[in-house]
């Protein structure tokens, strides 16, 4: 893991405390909505994620931190 991935690891996890963040944790670090998630998801872009037993959907922390070291975000 790369010092920029270990810092954004680090960040996310002092925030929230656990190692996954749901799709509305996830909408709200991103600043996107959970529809364009949605929607990257369908086109297979955006960040890895996990699928639960019961349908909800989790992104990890180390892929999170992984996605983020790689994009560029722009306003």
């Amino acid at each position: 893991m790369s010092e920029e991935e270990k810092v954004i690891f680090q960040t996310l996890y002092s925030k929230y405390n656990k190692l996954g963040l749901s799709k509305v944790e996830m909408s709200l670090e991103c600043g996107c909505s959970t529809s364009t998630l949605d929607r990257l998801r369908s086109q297979s872009l955006g960040c890895s994620y996990k699928k639960e037993r019961n349908g909800d959907l989790i992104y990890t922390l180390i892929e999170i931190a992984k996605y983020f070291s790689r994009v560029t975000l722009t306003a």
